[in-house]
């Protein structure tokens, strides 16, 4: 316990901007020691990035004043979630949802022990949450009416009066983004972020992957680390975004992920690419294993005019080693492919 209150308030002071270099070096060489370390920082991020205290500067050590104001910016009217029936609130749990919320608000105005100055027990927070299960797609509509489609097994979170257009995700959403010039709206998965004003974009932030990714389909986004305060913007339609969890940097994409959106329009194209990122986007998009019994097989090029509207593996597969040459068989699970094909 005295170790998690240690990099609690370290991370209170990163996230408030306050860290000393020599600090943020212990925090992060403790993230990067287990996943448990990390599950906490990622939570104590998206805590902090549910409240307003993170742009509030400086700190004052005022209880009620903190309470009161996580209170109202968290707390849904009934009349707010009658208006918002694409969304599902969820009553998290009070133990779960104050610690974590509060630990964060708290430990960044400089107060190490809240449990005495919590408010009455009948007070309890809530946060509009959408969550996918899996083979399970939702669209929402967010206040600003702004558009969310939720991929499987992704959750979405964020303030019910929704002032600050901030959002935390974990999975994969496509974002359709209302442009309000003077609030930006922003999306917090870790400590990865991306800004925007007004477009549509993809974000896939699974929690077991290694990278978040954010490709532009229209107007322009920026992705930040928060971690190594390294930004890449703009990003163009087309570019992709690339946030390493592990090394905490976000670099451009050397490949253009044109199949980004695929799992929401249910539509593959492939234009002049190389068999390796074909079989990478079939992967992804029917979530199993391909491989290919010779490497040399994976360098060959592949294109169609036509793209394959609600796709089927098989169908795909069929016609694409038709073209290059190759055919496949399903063994233990995977997917293999043989054959000379282009060589």
């Amino acid at each position: 316990m005295e170790e998690l209150d240690k990099y609690s308030a370290l991370a209170a002071k990163y996230l408030a901007g306050q860290a000393q270099p020599a600090e943020e070096q212990d925090l992060f060489a403790w993230t990067d020691a287990s996943a448990d370390h990390q599950a906490h920082f990622e939570e104590w991020s998206q805590a902090w990035a549910m409240t307003e205290g993170a742009n509030a500067s400086p700190f004052e050590a005022d209880m009620d004043a903190a309470w009161a104001k996580l209170d109202a910016a968290t707390t849904a009217t009934d009349t707010d979630i009658a208006e918002r029936p694409t969304a599902k609130i969820v009553h998290l749990s009070k133990t779960i949802r104050r610690w974590s919320v509060a630990a964060a608000v708290l430990l960044a105005i400089g107060v190490g022990f809240w449990w005495t100055h919590r408010p009455p027990v009948a007070q309890q927070l809530q946060l509009v949450e959408i969550q996918t299960l899996d083979n399970e797609r939702k669209a929402v509509t967010l206040p600003d009416s702004s558009r969310v489609w939720l991929n499987e097994n992704s959750r979405l979170a964020y303030d019910a009066n929704f002032v600050q257009r901030q959002v935390n995700l974990q999975g994969e959403a496509f974002f359709d983004v209302e442009r309000i010039v003077d609030r930006p709206f922003e999306i917090s998965s870790g400590d990865a972020t991306v800004t925007v004003l007004g477009t549509s974009f993809n974000v896939r932030a699974y929690e077991g992957e290694e990278k978040v990714e954010v490709t532009v389909k229209t107007g322009k986004v920026a992705l930040t680390s928060k971690r190594a305060k390294q930004s890449i913007a703009p990003l163009a339609p087309g570019q992709t975004g690339v946030f390493d969890k592990k090394e905490g940097k976000v670099e451009l994409a050397t490949i253009e992920q044109e199949n980004a959106d695929a799992w929401k329009t249910q539509r593959l194209a492939f234009d002049d690419e190389k068999l390796m990122y074909v079989v990478a986007a079939l992967e992804r998009y029917f979530n199993v294993d391909i491989e290919a019994a010779d490497s040399a097989l994976l360098e060959c090029n592949y294109t169609t005019t036509t793209a394959f509207d609600q796709p089927s593996l098989e169908d795909i597969l069929t016609v694409i080693g038709t073209t290059i040459g190759f055919e496949f068989a399903k063994t233990d699970g995977k997917y293999v492919l043989t054959g000379k094909g282009c060589h």
